[in-house]
């Protein structure tokens, strides 16, 4: 298991921050970031929520490595996606469409796990 230490210079290169810009943002000096990354210092857990509230970083993540990197969106698995309300009876059609409609779904968790993270980067611009 990684150390606080250790993710929080994974989410930082994660997301393009330099040590700079993270000290800035927590309102900390730059040689703060630089002692915590190396170990040298203890992380103050309440220096860090700028960092939690501006990239959706899950704090348990962070804090004691539980989870993943970024808070997942919750999604609604009752609600039909746009592909699923345009299905094609299987049996009319030929066995190619079959094929097509299972790639979607694939194509749609790849983009439920970057449209988020390209979201936060262009909040941040």
């Amino acid at each position: 298991m990684s150390s606080i230490a250790e993710r929080l210079r994974e989410f930082r290169a994660a997301v393009g921050l330099t040590q700079r810009e993270v000290a800035s943002m927590c309102g900390l000096g730059k040689r703060t970031i630089i002692y915590w990354e190396m170990g040298e210092r203890e992380i103050k857990c309440s220096k860090l929520i700028p960092l939690v509230n501006e990239y959706d970083l899950d704090f348990n993540w962070l804090i004691l490595g539980r989870g993943s990197m970024f808070n997942e969106e919750i999604i609604d698995e009752s609600r039909p996606t746009d592909f699923e309300d345009e299905r094609i009876d299987e049996q009319s059609e030929p066995e190619v469409t079959h094929q097509w409609e299972e790639e979607p779904r694939i194509f749609q968790k790849e983009q439920e796990d970057v449209l988020p993270l390209i979201e936060r980067l262009r909040r941040k611009q």
